[in-house]
């Protein structure tokens, strides 16, 4: 076992440790950050692969879990009625909050609009769950429950009266470090980003591609991040060799997270294969690491799997670098090289 397969499954059982033991960090963001700080230095593992690795695990947590709580829901909401926190309640299901508290929130209240009502509130618990009335008759007497700080309760943005249920929502989601609203407007802001970060380096290297919006617009279905305009060639290390080898690529999918070997197996290879069933063989690209290579399925090799950054050279079908490319960007007469 080499030391990177080591330090990995060592990174790894710390995680799945503290997912299910409900670490104290997983229901405070500042501890969160300061813990997988701490836990960074200590394995020498990076902070943004640390990061999204310990989601990747609290998703594998909650598909497992999720059941036992919506079975639950009913006790659960009693001793909501009685008086305990959503964020306790959290704690105590080892459940995240805020996807607590929608499962809560949608057993205890009658609201208009159904899904889009219950997204609305997760949204802007005031706005939505500030009036009493969307509580049902059987739980409304968790309203009635004085807390340490204050009766009645008051919205401190626009200082009108609230109720119980939006101020601990509100806590709730606030105390969620990796879920909620605005962690999903994030996400999406980094996925974008790393995309078009993509494409500068294509772009950069005269690499023509179509991009997933340009295949989209003719009718493309199933679309990888970048479509290759011409096959191309990137040097891979081989699983069992210690020389290097060069694979086609026809197309590249860019990934904003870290991968796992559960997440690349069970999400990105099957979603992987579908382009290589329209479009052949292509690349994975991991912004934020992945797993040692050798303990990632490639797709019978139609798979080539990069992270932290785009792999180079790439090699056009006229046997040219792409590195040339750039060193004629940058002014400089490349020498002749032969390939290989």
């Amino acid at each position: 076992m080499s030391a990177e397969v080591k330090k990995y499954k060592l990174v790894e059982q710390w995680c799945h440790k503290k997912v299910s033991d409900g670490a104290d960090f997983l229901f405070d963001p500042v501890l969160f950050h300061h813990s997988l700080y701490t836990a960074s230095k200590e394995f020498h593992f990076p902070f943004e692969a640390l990061q999204s690795f310990i989601r990747n695990i609290t998703t594998i947590h909650v598909k497992r879990t999720s059941h036992i709580v919506r079975a639950n829901v009913g006790r659960i909401a009693q001793d909501y009625v009685k008086g305990t926190s959503i964020l306790s309640l959290a704690r105590k299901s080892n459940y995240p909050p805020y996807l607590f508290c929608r499962i809560l929130v949608e057993a205890i209240t009658d609201m208009n609009g159904g899904k889009r009502a219950l997204i609305d509130a997760m949204r802007d618990p005031m706005a939505v769950l500030g009036d009493a009335k969307v509580i049902l008759p059987k739980y409304i007497d968790s309203e009635t429950i004085k807390r340490s700080e204050g009766f009645p309760r008051i919205d401190p943005q626009s200082s009108k009266p609230t109720t119980r249920l939006a101020q601990e929502v509100m806590e709730a989601i606030e105390s969620d470090p990796m879920h909620g609203p605005r962690q999903d407007r994030q996400r999406h802001a980094i996925g974008i980003e790393y995309e078009a970060m993509l494409e500068k380096c294509l772009n950069e290297l005269d690499v023509p591609f179509e991009s997933e919006q340009a295949l989209r617009e003719r009718g493309t279905s199933r679309t990888p991040d970048v479509l290759l305009s011409c096959p191309m060639g990137v040097r891979v290390t081989k699983k069992d060799a210690d020389d290097d080898g060069w694979r086609v690529i026809c197309w590249i999918d860019s990934k904003a997270l870290f991968g796992d070997v559960n997440t690349h197996q069970t999400s990105v290879v099957p979603q992987a294969e579908s382009y290589v069933h329209r479009f052949g063989p292509g690349l994975i690209l991991y912004w934020f690491g992945c797993a040692p290579v050798e303990m990632l399925d490639d797709a019978h090799g139609d798979i080539v799997i990069s992270s932290w950054k785009l792999p180079e050279p790439l090699l056009f079908p006229t046997g040219e670098f792409t590195e040339l490319q750039r060193r004629k960007k940058a002014g400089s007469e490349p020498k002749n090289e032969a390939m290989s």
